[in-house]
């Protein structure tokens, strides 16, 4: 049975988070040659934005930093690296560490932060919709991959973790193309199965000592869960933190997927749960993403695609627009144009991936729903 660990971590002072992986690592008898003296280790977090980590958009610095300890201590160079939505330069890295306090938890852990903004294509043999994959070179050249994934919610997928993590090694201006490329539900599950395939990292740990709840992963609330999750399968992770929230994990469209794909049953009773048990720390009223799309995959595919648009939130910039452009540069289908000091979305175009509302700084795209749409989501 896949393992997954469950660590009691109530806030993010250095002491307690170090405490909490040391205990989580030592149940896994073999964690010790999972990294070998020697390697590069890319530290994969969840850097959306460059946002500070109180806002709990961003795996939290204080877990980074740990982990870097300990992959130093095994004798490997760890390296802090992820690709933000949005150009990918050395800039914007500069920005997104600073911001995010990666550039402290490098300097604490005695990490490398990658500058190496170099992307490359990639062959992904064993991919179901693709076999070509775009990556940021510093990704593919490491030894090893650890991903440290931030428990929230996510407009599009419902929920973001171990598995939705690994589409940060796609590059920022890049990763339009894929929701393109891949406009439905399911096909773009399959998609981050078939990177979650390529990279295979050797560990994941997930950062839920304060995790989003609501219109996540940028625009929800901070919500304190007070655990750290770890496990050599991001999916069965997936399950088990999905379960802890109370969202059946079939209604998760990756993990679906991964269940066509036969990776998991999606059922907490063939994981072995160590550590706390689910039932002692699950959370309860934890809210989901505003978006309708867990109610519009209840409805059979032979309804027109017409008919369940109306019930999906409709995204449309507020009165907080700053008419900064990010929302224009990232839309897949370039459905958003900049109309008399505002941005404006052709609902009409619009796939509702929800790219605007994930990458906006300012938090200023707004969900909308027809009546219909918000009788189902009540």
């Amino acid at each position: 049975m896949t393992e997954v660990y469950i660590a009691k971590c109530p806030n993010y002072e250095t002491q307690r988070v170090e405490a909490a992986l040391q205990e989580s690592l030592r149940a896994f008898p073999f964690s010790d040659a999972l990294i070998q003296p020697g390697q590069k280790v890319i530290l994969k977090p969840n850097l959306l934005q460059a946002q500070p980590p109180e806002q709990a958009i961003t795996t939290h610095p204080a877990l980074v930093a740990a982990v870097a300890k300990w992959v130093r201590k095994a004798g490997a160079e760890p390296i802090i690296a992820d690709s933000p939505g949005g150009l990918l330069n050395v800039r914007t890295l500069r920005r997104l560490y600073e911001t995010t306090g990666m550039t402290w938890a490098a300097e604490e852990g005695g990490a490398v932060l990658n500058y190496d903004v170099s992307t490359v294509k990639i062959s992904c043999p064993e991919g179901h919709v693709t076999r070509r994959l775009d990556a940021m070179r510093a990704m593919v050249e490491a030894d090893a991959i650890i991903s440290l994934p931030k428990l929230k919610t996510h407009g599009l997928m419902q929920f973001t973790g171990a598995t939705k993590n690994l589409f940060g090694t796609v590059p920022g201006v890049i990763k339009p193309t894929y929701h393109a490329k891949f406009p439905s539900v399911d096909r773009f599950s399959a998609m981050l199965l078939d990177i979650l395939s390529y990279y295979r990292p050797v560990l994941t740990i997930m950062d839920a000592v304060v995790g989003m709840e609501g219109d996540g992963p940028s625009g929800g609330d901070p919500r304190h869960i007070g655990l750290l999750l770890t496990s050599t399968d991001g999916v069965a992770l997936d399950v088990v933190a999905t379960t802890l929230i109370g969202t059946a994990p079939m209604s998760v469209p990756p993990i679906a997927a991964a269940v066509r794909r036969g990776w998991t049953t999606a059922r907490v009773k063939d994981i072995e749960v160590m550590g706390n048990r689910v039932d002692a720390v699950r959370v309860v009223g934890f809210k989901r993403p505003r978006t309708g799309g867990q109610q519009v995959r209840m409805i059979p595919g032979s309804v027109p695609s017409w008919i369940t648009n109306q019930l999906l939130a409709r995204p449309q910039a507020g009165p907080k627009c700053t008419v900064c452009g990010i929302c224009v540069e990232n839309c897949p289908v370039q459905a958003i144009t900049i109309v008399q000091g505002r941005a404006r979305t052709d609902l009409d175009r619009c796939i509702r991936c929800y790219c605007c509302h994930e990458l906006c700084p300012e938090d200023a795209v707004e969900l909308h729903h027809s009546l219909l749409g918000r009788l189902l989501n009540r």
